[in-house]
C-alpha cells in the first residue's frame, strides 16, 4: 500500500477513535442523575397574597419510591405524588402532590418543577373540606437526604391517632393562623 494511502487511513482511524471518545465522554456527561423527589425535603413557603412573598414557615415531606409522601414534621401530613417523566431536563421535571391533614379535613395540592436536582418550587394550594379556610401558597422544596418507609403499623397508628385527635383540626401545617 502506498505511504499516502496508509498515511491517510491512519488518520482517518485517529479521528474515528478522537470522535468515538468525545461521543462517549458527551454522552456521560449528559446522563446525570434524573430530577427525582425520592428522598427528605424541606418546604419554605410563603403566601401568594403577602408583600415582597414574606417567608413564613417550614415543614419538612419524605417522598418514597412507591409514590407516597409523609410528614416528618407534621403528623399525620400525608398524601400521593407522581412526576411526569423523568428526565434530567425539559419535559419531565414535574412533579405533582396531592395529600390530607388534619383527620383528612385538610387538603393539599403541590404543583412543582424542578430548578436542578436538589431544589423544586411551585404553587401551593390549601383548603379544608369546610372552604373555612383557603390558601394559595409559593413553596420552595430543598432536598436534604434519604428517607426510608415508615413500618405500616407505625403509618396506622399515627392516622388513627390524628383521626381522634380532634384539636387537629384547628390546626393546619402553614402554621399561618389565618
Amino acid at each position: 500500500m502506498p505511504k499516502s494511502k496508509s498515511s491517510a487511513i491512519a488518520k482517518l482511524a485517529g479521528i474515528c477513535a478522537g470522535a468515538s471518545m468525545i461521543a462517549l465522554a458527551g454522552s456521560a456527561s449528559a446522563q446525570i442523575a434524573p430530577n427525582n423527589p425520592v428522598g427528605l425535603w424541606v418546604i419554605n413557603w410563603s403566601f401568594d397574597d403577602s408583600a415582597g412573598m414574606t417567608p413564613v414557615g417550614t415543614q419538612t415531606v419524605c417522598f418514597l419510591a412507591n409514590g407516597t409522601w409523609y410528614s416528618t414534621s407534621y403528623p399525620g401530613w400525608h398524601g400521593l405524588w407522581f412526576q411526569k417523566g423523568n428526565n434530567a431536563a425539559g419535559n419531565g421535571d414535574h412533579v405533582s402532590m396531592n395529600g390530607n391533614y388534619a383527620a383528612n379535613v385538610g387538603n393539599d395540592v403541590f404543583q412543582l418543577d424542578f430548578v436542578h436536582v436538589d431544589l423544586m418550587t411551585g404553587p401551593w394550594t390549601e383548603w379544608r373540606d369546610n372552604f373555612v379556610s383557603h390558601y394559595w401558597v409559593r413553596s420552595a422544596f430543598t432536598r436534604k437526604g434519604k428517607c426510608t418507609m415508615r413500618p405500616l403499623e407505625e403509618e396506622k397508628a399515627i392516622m388513627e391517632k390524628a383521626a381522634q385527635d380532634r384539636s387537629l383540626e384547628k390546626s393546619d401545617p402553614l402554621g399561618s393562623g389565618r
